[in-house]
């Protein structure tokens, strides 16, 4: 007879009769012939699986190049969203540069203040030049057309050296007859021409005085217009080249970078590990890791052969070595990805080639303090594989 080793015989009648419970139900079924067909072991489903935070791990990560200058937390601390968690070296130079950059920006809005203010007085000087010349064309426009009605001074001048024209005319008609020749002396005609001639000369100098003013008052009118155009361009072009945008957004990047070199915690949690030291190099590995411990669940590995079995809502017993008491749970989410298992049967008789589904179980929230000081623990997991409350209700509610 061959004799094996006392544990390796209890753990392969472990194996054979405690864990499918196949042997138990055959034996409780032929002892109790009144219960349901369906045996003890069809009423549990036995797994492997791990302690988890509901919402997973986070390793805390920094880009690589740099190196952990300070650490302000330590492992099993509770933080708060934006608790400064640690600070990288470069840290001071990146905060230096912002500063530098904060500086030029308001450098340049300083600038631009002032030269904003002297082209504002520009405008100001430019728009009162535009309103004077303004004015002064409308008052020659005016002075000249009131001059041109009647009784004006061009209107007067103009009737004048007409009057004197149509006089030195008969005169010179009366020159040519020669009954009326010994009449009209040369000297007479000589003098009515230089008449004629003086207000002709200051019909057209009156006219081109009025001319001239609506010119001056139109040509300062442009030029204020000009004025006015130019210091506005000025103006302009003082704030593009300034750079304002280029310089806000250099402070963006600035800040983004001074963000990079403070590692907070996104979200509230416990510090779970702390992986660095001063001086680590960052790059690849994790500097830290944290969880919100407040909800934990466990994932459970389960036999493909036994997922018809469970359904959401079911109730879970969690056991381990390292567990005071068991934990319980419900079954919260049932993975529909089938794969080979990641954990390892303490079984040396189970099978290998067999796959399974995840199955998520949500532990109560008076076992989850416990669960949370074991996380990623691998425990044994029972699932009361009987009805579930709500198949209960569906069937009761069935029943005639």
């Amino acid at each position: 007879m061959i004799r094996l080793p006392l544990t390796l015989a209890i753990g392969v009648f472990a194996m054979i009769c405690g864990c499918d419970g196949q042997s138990a139900g055959r034996s409780d079924e032929s002892t109790n012939p009144d219960r349901p067909t369906q045996t003890v072991a069809l009423q549990r489903v036995m797994a492997l699986g791990t302690l988890e935070p509901r919402g997973g791990i986070l390793a805390v990560m920094a880009a690589p190049g740099d190196r952990v200058a300070k650490i302000f937390v330590d492992s099993g601390q509770d933080v708060t969203a934006g608790t400064v968690l640690m600070e990288l070296e470069s840290l001071p130079a990146r905060q230096l540069e912002l500063t530098i950059a904060q500086t030029k920006l308001d450098e340049a809005r300083r600038r631009i203040a002032a030269e904003r203010a002297a082209g504002e007085a520009k405008l100001q000087v430019a728009r009162s030049s535009l309103k004077q010349a303004e004015s002064k064309l409308k008052d020659a426009q005016k002075r000249f057309k009131d001059s041109k009605a009647d009784g004006g001074e061009l209107n007067l001048l103009k009737q004048a050296a007409d009057l004197g024209l149509r006089r030195l005319r008969q005169l010179e008609t009366a020159s040519r007859d020669p009954a009326r020749q010994r009449l009209v002396s040369e000297n007479a005609l000589d003098t009515e021409a230089l008449k004629v001639s003086e207000s002709q000369a200051r019909y057209e100098s009156a006219l081109r005085d009025a001319e001239e003013a609506i010119d001056e008052g139109q040509f300062g009118v442009d030029s204020a217009e000009q004025e006015i155009r130019a210091t506005e361009l000025s103006l302009i072009a003082a704030e593009q080249s300034a750079s304002l945008e280029s310089l806000k957004q250099q402070i963006e990047l600035l800040k983004f970078n001074v963000a990079t070199s403070r590692l907070v915690a996104p979200t509230k949690g416990r510090v779970l590990r702390v992986d660095a030291t001063i001086g680590t190099a960052t790059g690849v590995s994790a500097l830290m890791h944290l969880a919100d411990t407040t909800q934990m669940v466990c994932v459970a590995e389960v036999n493909v052969a036994d997922l018809s079995r469970v359904e959401i809502g079911q109730t879970a017993i969690i056991t381990s070595p390292a567990l005071r008491d068991p934990l319980h749970g419900k079954v919260q989410r049932i993975h529909s990805l089938i794969a080979p298992p990641t954990l390892a049967s303490p079984y040396p008789m189970a099978a290998v080639d067999r796959y399974s589904a995840d199955v998520v179980i949500a532990i109560d929230a008076g076992d989850a303090e416990s669960a949370s000081h074991l996380i990623e623990l691998q425990v044994d997991v029972e699932i009361q594989a009987g009805r579930s409350a709500k198949s209960a209700e569906v069937a009761s509610a069935a029943k005639p």
